[in-house]
């Protein structure tokens, strides 16, 4: 979505809302919202709650990301699916009747939206991967060179990523206790920081080799160049409040 009418169009169409803080819902399990959910700032889950009170985390969501997308094209499917924040959030949302009159009228902001929906479903496919035949160590490692890399094509560029031990265990498939022993081991080879309990990348190089980690599957060039609303809607949201 490159050019800047089609950007006014959809930015003018948004409604920001008080941000959820971390830990709370952005988009609750159940229900059919008339409304999708663009996650302007922080980082957010999707996930599902299963009987027992466990929690399985499908995927994470940056700056830029619709969190709810499925909800509009299968609003019937997949309702028992929420999204959390995992850090305190900005949130814009755009009724589906607008989203669907802009689709009409910029074809490339629906060609935009069936690319993120195809990154969406090429992180599933990678994460489904790790978790089934890939080992605690590198499953961890490559779940945290993705979250590198993800945050670096929204303009974040830190060795530190915002996700507690808990969430690491639900994304990955594993016990908390399974983490907290290989995030020790990753420690102990001086892959991760040991300063403090915050997960921080000393030697990123390292990291990736471990994981095996290549992240063509993520399509970043092409996540940047179309969907420049990532790093430019929060700033000029702002401005409207």
């Amino acid at each position: 979505m490159d050019s800047g009418t089609e950007l006014d169009a959809v930015l003018n169409r948004i409604e920001v809302r008080a941000g959820p803080r971390r830990g709370e819902d952005i988009v609750a399990p159940g229900g059919s919202p008339r409304h999708s959910t663009l996650l302007l700032e922080g980082v957010a889950c999707l996930y599902e709650r299963l009987p027992d009170g466990n929690r399985q985390i499908y995927a994470f969501q940056y700056a830029g990301d619709f969190c709810d997308l499925h909800r509009h094209v299968l609003p019937e499917t997949n309702n028992e699916v929420a999204v959390a924040a995992m850090t305190d959030c900005s949130i814009g949302i755009i009724e589906h009747k607008d989203l669907e009159q802009l689709i009409a009228q910029y074809p490339s902001l629906g060609l935009a939206l069936w690319r993120a929906s195809m990154l969406e479903a090429s992180i599933f496919c990678k994460r489904l991967l790790n978790v089934g035949r890939q080992p605690a160590l590198q499953r961890v490692a490559h779940l945290l060179c993705e979250q590198l890399a993800r945050r670096e094509a929204v303009g974040i560029n830190s060795a530190s990523i915002p996700l507690s031990q808990m969430d690491l265990a639900d994304a990955a498939g594993l016990s908390i206790v399974h983490v907290n022993r290989t995030l020790q081991e990753l420690r102990r080879l001086n892959i991760l920081s040991k300063e403090g309990r915050t997960i921080k990348v000393a030697d990123r190089e390292r990291l990736a080799g471990l994981a095996g980690f290549d992240g063509n599957y993520l399509n970043m060039p092409q996540l940047l160049s179309h969907w420049h609303v990532k790093i430019e809607a929060p700033r000029r949201l702002t401005q409207n409040r």
